[in-house]
C-alpha cells in the first residue's frame, strides 16, 4: 500500500503567505464564487502574528493542511522557516536555500506530487504592448507557469553568496499536464474575488494568465531593494542574450527558482514536478514607482489574488478525488 502524495505549496515572505491564508480560510469564497474544497482542512500554526517561531527551524512545520483520499497538500512559508536569522538576512537567496530543504524533508515517506511556487513578482520582460498581453501593466493580475530561468545578480555588497551550476538557463518541470487542465479553466468567473492594487493597476483589469511554456526569472543573490530596477534590468537582459527569441519570461522575482531548485537537489538533480504562482505588482524594472508608494496594499492585493489561483488549484485536486470511483482510489494505494 502507498502513502498519499504530498502537494506543497510554498510562500516567499510572510507577508505574501498571511494574504494566501485569508483566502483559503476565507469562506465566502465558497458562497460567493463556489470555489469548495472537497477535503478536510486544518489550520496548524495559522493565524500567526508575522513569522512563526520555533527554536529549532527543523521543528517548522506547515501553516495549513489540506487532506483529501490520497494527496496531503501543505502550505509553507519560508519565512516561518528563517524566523531566527538576522534581518538583514531575510531576503538572502543563500540562507533560503539552507532552511528549504527541511520542507522538503518533513514527510519522506510520500512521493512528492507538485511543488508550488508562489508570491508577488515584478513583470518579466515579455510583458509588452506588442505582447500577447497587448500591455506592459498587468498589476494585480496573476501568471502561471512551470519553468524557471535563474541569473546572479548578487555583487560585493549582497548578503548572499548562493552558487549553482544553472545560472541562465531555462530549467523545466516534469510535469506540466495539470497546467493545460488549468488552462480550460475560465478564471474571468472569479474576477469579483480579485483586488485592484492602488498604484498603477493594470488597465485591462486583474486577470490570470496560464501557460506551461511561461517562465519565472530568478534574480537571485539581490539583497537590496533599492537596486531592484538595476538588478531586475540585468537578469531580463541575461535571460535576451541566452534565449533571444523567446517571449515567455512573464515573472520576475528572487525566490520561485529557488524553490524549485531546492526540489531538483532534494530529487537527485531530477526535474521536480513544479509550476509557479505569481501575483504582480509591479512593472518590469518599475518596483520604486509601482511598489515602494503603497507597499502593504500593493503587496497584499497581489499576495490575494495569488491567493485565489491556489483556492481554485486546491479545489481542483480536491475534486479530482471525489469524482475518482471506488476502484479507481483502490489503484492509488496499490
Amino acid at each position: 500500500m502507498c502513502e498519499k502524495s504530498r502537494v506543497v505549496i510554498v510562500v516567499n515572505k510572510y507577508w505574501e503567505c498571511d494574504p494566501v491564508c485569508w483566502v483559503l480560510t476565507n469562506k465566502y469564497i465558497k458562497e460567493q464564487c463556489c470555489i469548495d474544497f472537497d477535503c478536510d482542512i486544518t489550520c496548524l500554526t495559522y493565524p500567526s502574528y508575522g513569522p512563526v517561531k520555533n527554536e529549532n527551524p527543523k521543528d517548522t512545520i506547515p501553516r495549513l493542511l489540506f487532506e483529501t483520499d490520497t494527496r496531503s497538500i501543505e502550505v509553507w512559508c519560508i519565512s516561518d522557516l528563517m524566523n531566527g536569522c538576522a534581518p538583514d538576512l531575510q531576503s538572502s537567496s543563500e540562507e533560503k536555500m539552507k532552511y528549504l530543504p527541511i520542507i522538503y524533508n518533513y514527510d519522506k515517506e510520500k512521493e512528492i506530487e507538485l511543488v508550488i511556487a508562489v508570491g508577488t513578482a515584478s513583470s518579466g520582460p515579455a510583458i509588452t504592448a506588442d505582447s500577447q498581453f497587448k500591455t506592459d501593466n498587468i498589476n494585480g493580475s496573476v501568471v502561471v507557469g512551470s519553468k524557471v530561468f535563474m541569473h546572479n545578480g548578487g555583487d560585493e555588497d549582497s548578503k548572499s553568496k548562493y552558487q549553482c551550476d544553472c545560472w541562465d538557463e531555462i530549467l523545466i518541470s516534469s510535469k506540466t499536464d495539470f497546467i493545460d487542465e488549468l488552462k480550460n479553466i475560465d478564471f474571468n468567473v472569479y474576477n469579483q474575488l480579485m483586488l485592484c492594487p492602488p498604484t498603477n493597476p493594470a488597465p485591462n483589469g486583474q486577470k490570470v494568465y496560464i501557460d506551461k511554456d511561461f517562465i519565472a526569472l530568478g534574480d537571485v543573490n539581490v539583497t537590496d531593494y533599492a537596486k531592484y530596477a538595476e538588478k531586475d534590468k540585468q537578469t531580463g537582459a541575461a535571460f535576451t542574450v541566452s534565449y533571444p527569441t523567446n517571449q515567455n519570461a512573464v515573472s520576475l522575482e528572487t525566490t520561485h527558482c529557488l524553490i524549485y531548485k531546492a526540489a531538483k537537489d532534494h530529487l537527485n538533480g531530477q526535474n521536480p514536478p513544479f509550476m509557479f504562482v505569481s501575483g504582480e505588482v509591479d512593472r518590469f524594472t518599475q518596483f520604486a514607482i509601482d511598489v515602494d508608494p503603497k507597499a502593504y496594499a500593493q503587496n497584499v492585493s497581489g499576495a490575494h489574488n495569488a491567493g485565489v489561483v491556489i483556492a481554485k488549484i486546491i479545489s481542483v485536486l480536491s475534486k479530482k478525488d471525489k469524482h475518482k470511483t471506488k476502484r479507481e482510489r483502490v489503484a492509488d494505494h496499490v
